[in-house]
């Protein structure tokens, strides 16, 4: 590499001194302990609280969510078809084959979180069904894993194309060192993204991620610990969900001691590899043909209804349907927008616009249709055949044990429980490690590639994490996990659309396209 002098006055590759950023880490810190104090206080004043929250969020703003999505694959159409598509993000040539670029992706996308809903939601779709349908009906099971398509499909990742697109041009074009959104708002807030209004957009970032964070730990934990009951005997208790949340915490230390590329990626690589066997296992020796089956009508199913999957809000009828799933789901895929779309910018250097647009919908749609179809269809199956009771086990145990039951009713259920407890044990400890290092990154000053947060600011942030996720989990239930996903993806709404309008604003006036 030839050296050359920063504007800071140092070497490119030096080292430097990396220090918490006091206005970043501060404030977001003492929200979210202040959050958790309040919640803790009182839950059930808390419980009441959350419901609130999500029906005056849902309710009253949930259209701007589906909004939002739909503008989002407009922009991703235009990017595909318009003037900036063959562009490249970067002269470089791509570091990642094409196969191992998807996978990349798919290892991105695919947590604990993941896993639960994925073997789970289709319950609750075919239980409680939207469009007034009846519950358990024909109708009504024809629609659970089409609706967990339309959820995972083309349409979300049309939006983080598009997303990614615009963070790859600030970090590759305008060569920003993005670990911020208030990097990226210059060409829209002039001098001011450098001001208090940056300063909030990044704490409003930083505490929506550490809200997203706190959610996908309270949905992991329980599969992990009802493992634990399955294969050991131990009881699921709260003290129990505590020592395996501690445990990661150390796990994630463990790895941050030993740096990124020897701890944390083999942990990561052996996610990715087991997440397919697993995946590749339940196919095979679960309900082969009625999954291909399934799947092939809920494609029909999916595409059938999709106008009014779109659109739906249901101003009119007295149920929440769209106000539980499409909502909470869509405010899920703008709280993880920023972060996500950053790390797939940062493997995608090289690429066209296009050949970036057209393979993420491409591969990821693929590869999350998998495991929803997979997951999906096997529990149906168990549910069609009467092979497990689903409500029962839910109203008696809980959902996480419900799920576990899933995978347990499988043939040699003790090789494929010990497979999923190790799935799901190593698919949180690399969810912990991304987040530390996101959150360290953000609220750090001199924080870029060549210099990585202390270790204690990302050990830190993980115990916050963890803190946040056993709160959530004392609340019991969905509502508050799905709430503290919308809450934090509402104001963020707002400045992922901030960012497209600077990219678009920034593209132009350097002529981008010429």
């Amino acid at each position: 590499m030839n050296e050359k002098t920063l504007d800071v006055g140092i070497t490119e590759g030096t080292k430097k001194k990396v220090t918490i950023d006091p206005k970043i880490f501060f404030p977001s810190l003492i929200v979210v302990i202040l959050l958790s104090y309040l919640t803790v206080r009182d839950l059930d004043a808390a419980n009441i609280v959350i419901k609130d929250v999500f029906h005056y969020l849902t309710h009253s703003w949930g259209w701007a969510f589906e909004w939002y999505m739909i503008a989002m694959a407009v922009g991703w159409a235009w990017l595909v078809w318009g003037p900036y598509a063959n562009n490249r993000l970067g002269q470089e040539t791509p570091e990642f084959s094409t196969g191992s670029w998807v996978f990349l992706m798919f290892a991105s996308c695919t947590s604990a979180a993941v896993l639960y809903w994925g073997s789970l939601e289709v319950y609750y779709y075919v239980t409680y069904p939207p469009f007034e349908l009846d519950s358990l009906s024909v109708q009504a099971k024809e629609l659970g894993v089409a609706y967990s398509l339309f959820h995972w499909g083309p349409l979300p990742w049309m939006g983080y194309g598009f997303f990614t697109v615009a963070l790859g041009y600030f970090l590759y074009v305008k060569k920003m060192d993005v670990v911020r959104p208030s990097g990226t708002l210059e060409p829209v807030l002039g001098k001011h993204h450098k001001g208090i209004l940056g300063t909030i957009i990044d704490n409003i970032y930083v505490v929506a991620l550490i809200l997203a964070m706190g959610t996908s730990l309270g949905l992991a934990t329980p599969l992990v610990t009802e493992c634990i009951q399955w294969l050991f005997g131990i009881p699921r208790t709260i003290e129990v969900d505590t020592i395996v949340i501690s445990a990661w915490i150390i796990f994630n230390a463990v790895c941050v001691a030993f740096g990124l590329t020897k701890g944390i990626k083999i942990a990561s690589d052996l996610r990715s590899y087991l997440s397919i066997i697993m995946l590749v296992w339940v196919f095979l020796i679960g309900a082969t043909s009625f999954t291909v089956n399934y799947f092939t009508e809920s494609v029909g199913v999916m595409l059938d209804y999709l106008p009014r999957m779109l659109f739906y809000t249901s101003s009119i009828s007295e149920g929440s349907w769209p106000q539980d799933w499409t909502v909470f789901y869509w405010a899920w895929w703008v709280v993880y927008g920023i972060q996500m779309c950053i790390f797939l910018a940062k493997i995608s250097r090289g690429r066209t616009v296009r050949q970036l647009c057209l393979t993420m919908v491409g591969g990821l749609t693929a590869s999350t249709w998998f495991l929803w179809t997979i997951l999906g269809s096997n529990t149906m199956n168990l549910m069609n055949e009467n092979i497990i009771n689903m409500p029962q086990l839910i109203a008696d145990h809980g959902a996480p044990r419900a799920i576990i039951e899933t995978w347990a009713a499988l043939p040699m259920s003790t090789i494929t429980m010990w497979g999923f407890f190790i799935l799901c044990f190593l698919a949180t400890v690399t969810l912990i490690n991304a987040c530390s290092y996101t959150l360290a990154m953000s609220t750090c000053k001199g924080a870029d590639a060549d210099n990585e947060p202390p270790v204690w600011v990302r050990v830190g942030w993980s115990v916050l994490v963890g803190v946040i996720g056993i709160v959530l989990l004392s609340l019991g239930g969905l509502k508050p996990l799905q709430t503290a996903i919308i809450a934090g993806g509402a104001p963020l709404i707002v400045v992922n659309v901030m960012i497209i309008i600077s990219f678009l604003k920034d593209a132009r006036k350097n002529k981008w396209a010429s």
